[in-house]
Parts: structure tokens; sequence; C-alpha cells
């Protein structure tokens, strides 16, 4: 009973009273206690907010979601705009839902991709210097409560004490955030057995050029997970919008962003390397196997969740 106690926790990272009472509900079957497990980690912090900043007559919504156990930030999302057409979205609704708008919303004329950006990283930065009583506190937060909690770093952040904030706080467990991606359409038949394989991912492809550096990785020598330096040479509007959102396109031109590999593969010209930038967007750029590259072995791998390619990343 111990040994399977210490290899729950040790599989799943919850604590030994989660461990007991998964595996007394699933009549001491590890396999099975490992899928029930996250419906017990009732951990998962989605905050939704909605702001104004009257005095330049800016609309915003922000979305952070939190694991107040490991006190990491999952999500960090914002969207700023001159149109209060973003504010038209319910707060009740479920946190992706929530953040599939809000990045729609990016594309929207009036939409201030830069300022979003900046605010994204002012609450990654705030929740990462918090205390840890603060995520204690935050988990018995109301809404009201929690809203004036976060209003004080954006307050901060446009030095205006008039924005106002309005926000919804969510507590899930670990399950419901992991299936929320997942859920079925309204509109799908109900008497149709569902697919067990998930839904291809609706892919952006954007044309990268990778960084070379003299004392570099070959690129023959690249794995799956390093990080490499990518500048986005698409000429498309969206991937041109896509690049001053991540930070490739500064006032000085463009930047190399720092990406995760997800895919190599054999080319005539050489290598082609799929380096991922955010959900639903990639970029692929070929170059001789003998190239040397600027890139990090295994990078992405260590990294914490507050690494800014990760926060676009799925659960």
């Amino acid at each position: 009973m111990k040994d399977k106690i210490e290899l729950l926790m040790e599989e799943t990272g919850c604590d030994r009273g989660e461990a007991e009472l998964a595996l007394e509900m699933c009549g001491y079957e590890v396999e099975e206690a490992v899928r029930h497990i996250p419906r017990l980690l009732r951990d998962i912090c989605a905050l939704k907010g909605k702001f104004v900043l009257p005095s330049a007559n800016q609309h915003g919504l922000v979305l952070v979601v939190l694991n107040l156990r490991t006190r990491k930030v999952l999500r960090s999302r914002a969207v700023m705009s001159f149109d209060p057409a973003v504010c038209a979205i319910d707060l009740e609704e479920e946190w992706f839902a929530f953040e599939k708008h809000l990045y729609g919303c990016r594309l929207w004329d009036g939409s201030l991709p830069s300022e979003s950006l900046e605010i994204e990283q002012r609450l990654i930065a705030h929740f990462r210097a918090c205390a840890p009583e603060a995520f204690d506190a935050l988990r018995e937060q109301d809404s009201a409560a929690a809203a004036e909690s976060l209003s004080a770093p954006l307050r901060a952040h446009f030095r205006d004490q008039s924005l106002s904030l309005r926000l919804k706080k969510d507590i899930l467990d670990l399950g419901q955030f992991q299936s929320l991606r997942k859920a079925p359409v309204p509109s799908a038949r109900r008497d149709k057995l569902a697919s067990r394989t998930p839904p291809p991912e609706d892919l952006l492809v954007l044309k990268i050029a990778l960084e070379e550096d003299p004392q570099g990785v070959a690129a023959r020598d690249l794995h799956v997970g390093d990080l490499v330096s990518a500048r986005i040479i698409d000429g498309r509007d969206i991937a041109q919008y896509l690049a001053r959102l991540f930070g490739g396109i500064t006032a000085q031109g463009l930047v190399p962003i720092e990406a995760p590999i997800e895919a190599i593969e054999s080319v005539e010209e050489g290598v082609l390397v799929r380096a991922r930038f955010a959900v639903g967007v990639v970029g692929d750029g070929a170059v001789p196997s003998e190239r040397r590259l600027r890139a990090s072995r295994g990078g992405a791998l260590g990294r914490g969740d507050g690494s800014w390619w990760r926060r676009f990343f799925k659960a």
C-alpha cells in the first residue's frame, strides 16, 4: 500500500492525502487512480477580466490562469483596443472561450499589439514576484477581491488610477482545465461515437530564417526541444502582425525570436526545421546540414512556465 501511494505521488505530483483518497476511490488500482487524480486537484485559478482606461478611451481583456499549488502562471493573455466591442464577451464564459475571443480581438482594427504584449508581460512579472501567501489568499478571495488585487499591477503599469476592472474568478480542477479544449461541439450528433483521436491542429505556418553562429550547433545535430533563434521573414499581413505581437518586429526592424524546435526533417536543401511560436502558429525554415546555428541544446525542456514561448503553449 505504501509503495502504491508513493508511486501515485511521484506520477501525478499530488500530496499523500490526495493519493490515499484516489486509491480508495479506485479500489487501490494505481492506473485507475492516475486517471482520477486530476479531478481531485482543484488548484487551477482562472481570472477573466474586462478593463477600461477612460483617459485614453481604451478597452481591454485580460486572462490569467494560475496553478495555485505550484504558484506558476499557466496563461497570461491580454488585448487592448480602441474598439469597445472587445468587451462584448460575457465573463461567465469558460476560460477557453474567453481566450479564443481575446485572441481573435487582436486581429481587429483598433487593437494595440505592442501594448497588449506589455500587459501580458507585466502580469507574468507580477505573479512571479508574489509571495506564496498571495496565492493562498487568491484561493479564498471572491471575484471582487480578486479584481482589486489584479487592478493594482494594471494601474501601476498605466500610471493611471482611473482604470476600472471587472473580473470573474473560477477555481477549476486539473481535469476541467485539461478537458475544456477537447469539449465536443454543441451541434455534434449525440448518437455518433466521439473519435479517440484528437482533431488535427489548424496551423498557420510562417516562413522563417534561422540565425547563424560560427560557434553554434550544426543544423544536422539539432534535436526536437532545442531552442533556436528565428526571424519571421514572411511577408503576409497576418505574419507581420504576429511577428510584432511576438516581439519579432521592433522600431529597429526584424529581430530574432527564441523558439523551441517542434520537428526536424531531412530535405534536399539540408534540414527543414519547424519552430513553435504559439498555439496554432509555427515557422518553417530550411538550412544546409553543415550550417551552424544559434541554438541551446535541450533548452526548451528545462524552461519553466514563465518563458515567453510557453505562455502560448497548450496545457
